[in-house]
């Protein structure tokens, strides 16, 4: 009888251990090239990753491999913590290919082929440059921010909602809707009332508009309360309403009625695939679906 219940515990022992092995499969590779803290403990070389895993570069950078095929690559002193379809920077610099990184209440995609490098800035601020591909930015509300082509950074820092909606752009009409693409964000908006004038490089201040739905190709809806020329050329009608639609083909959370915050707080243009530079404070944007601000320029953009 005793046999018999050993025999039985063994068994389930064994069950057990099975059910956590499946439990427990790791989800990629990480290459350090010098010390890395997985959980809290050291390691170099090779190392298996788990879902939900913490890890710590120190003097050394690290490259992980996940099973999905997408690549994280860690700057030295940098903490992540790593899941299956994204990643959470805490501190320091991550690059990312065909994969999502969230920082600072911001959330980056980097596509297929695409890839971003997401640094940890002082103040809340979070630079994001596109280095191969187009790279799109969310808010924590799921709404596109930002849009980047590579060789374009943006600093964007979270913000409390409230703030004004700045964008400045070309107005283009699409049936009797107005549209407008922010110069620096790429991000199209769906324009309500006011005077907005086509064919001219304005700068539009208005709002947010709550559980609106916009037009296709636009991510969010604005209730116009200033207009201001600010010259400038404008391109052709077509081309500006391709870029548009362009702008916001990949736009997610359009309608949700939350006002995102995020600040753009500088902008530079870098060449793809070389070490990305911050401009230094040239202008002040600041949005509440979109804030962004481009050198040389003051405004903000919600």
């Amino acid at each position: 009888m005793r046999l018999f219940n050993l025999t039985t515990i063994t068994v389930c022992a064994f069950s057990s251990l099975g059910l956590l092995s499946g439990a427990t499969s790791g989800i990629g590779v990480a290459l350090s090239e010098g010390n890395l803290l997985i959980d809290s403990s050291s390691t170099a070389g090779n190392a298996t990753i788990f879902n939900g895993s913490t890890l710590e570069t120190q003097t050394a950078s690290s490259q992980i491999h996940l099973s999905g095929g997408a690549q994280l690559r860690l700057a030295s002193d940098s903490r992540v913590r790593v899941f299956s379809d994204h990643v959470d920077l805490q501190k320091g610099s991550a690059s990312i290919t065909g994969y999502s990184a969230n920082a600072s209440g911001l959330s980056v995609r980097a596509d297929g082929k695409a890839s971003a490098n997401i640094s940890m800035r002082d103040q809340g601020v979070v630079e994001v440059a596109a280095l191969t591909g187009d790279v799109h930015v969310f808010n924590a509300a799921g709404l596109n921010v930002a849009n980047l082509v590579p060789g374009r950074a943006l600093d964007l820092r979270s913000q409390g909602a409230g703030a004004p909606s700045n964008l400045t752009g070309c107005a283009v009409k699409s049936g009797s809707n107005t549209l407008l693409t922010d110069e620096t964000s790429n991000v199209t908006a769906q324009l309500k009332g006011g005077n907005v004038s086509t064919g001219r490089r304005i700068q539009v201040t208005g709002s947010l508009v709550p559980n609106a739905t916009p037009l296709s190709g636009a991510s969010q809806v604005i209730s116009v309360a200033n207009v201001k020329e600010v010259g400038g050329t404008c391109r052709t009608d077509a081309a500006t309403a391709s870029a548009a639609t362009a702008g916001a083909a990949t736009a997610g959370g359009a309608g949700t009625g939350i006002v995102p915050a995020v600040v753009v707080v500088a902008v530079v243009a870098v060449a793809a695939g070389v070490s990305v530079g911050i401009a230094a404070g040239v202008g002040a944007f600041n949005s509440n679906t979109n804030n962004a601000l481009s050198s040389g320029r003051n405004g903000a953009f919600n």
